[in-house]
């Protein structure tokens, strides 16, 4: 398996140029058509209100192998179980999302990138969404599902916020 060291930035508080990272670890995907979620706790916010101002989720990273990465959709989803996805169907049958993250800020979409996907990315739908108000303190997940089961296998090695 391949596995490359991951550093990320995740919830930032503007005004005081104040940034937290948070990683959780990984595991198999499963390839029997079921998802699986990824917990990573987030504890000890202050403010831990989340918002599109001056404190919210700004980067989600990830680093993982697959057979088909084309199949795997991965969303992040927030304590109060508000789902941004980042990426679905997107990469053809290559195999890695390597030190991969996705910021609302980034220059390239990720349906515009091309494999290995590796750097910074701008997700397939609206990441800020989850910056509604809501405690950022509790767990955090990444939702993964392979939509094509009994096909081909992978590993989440790690991800962060």
């Amino acid at each position: 398996m391949y596995h490359r060291p991951l550093g990320a930035l995740l919830l930032a508080h503007f005004t005081l140029a104040h940034a937290q990272t948070f990683s959780g670890s990984g595991g198999a995907i499963p390839d029997d058509g079921t998802s699986i979620d990824f917990p990573l706790s987030v504890p000890g916010l202050v403010p831990g209100t989340l918002d599109t101002t001056f404190f919210g989720l700004e980067r989600v990273c990830i680093d993982l192998e697959h057979t088909w990465i084309a199949d795997l959709d991965l969303s992040i989803v927030a304590p109060d179980g508000t789902t941004a996805l980042l990426v679905g169907g997107n990469g053809g049958d290559t195999d890695f999302y390597s030190n991969t993250c996705f910021t609302a800020d980034a220059t390239t979409p990720i349906v515009a990138g091309t494999t290995p996907y590796s750097g910074d990315y701008a997700p397939m739908s609206q990441m800020g969404v989850v910056n509604n108000g809501q405690d950022g303190n509790g767990t955090w997940k990444l939702h993964v599902l392979d939509t094509y089961p009994f096909a081909d296998t992978g590993e989440l090695f790690s991800w962060s916020i």
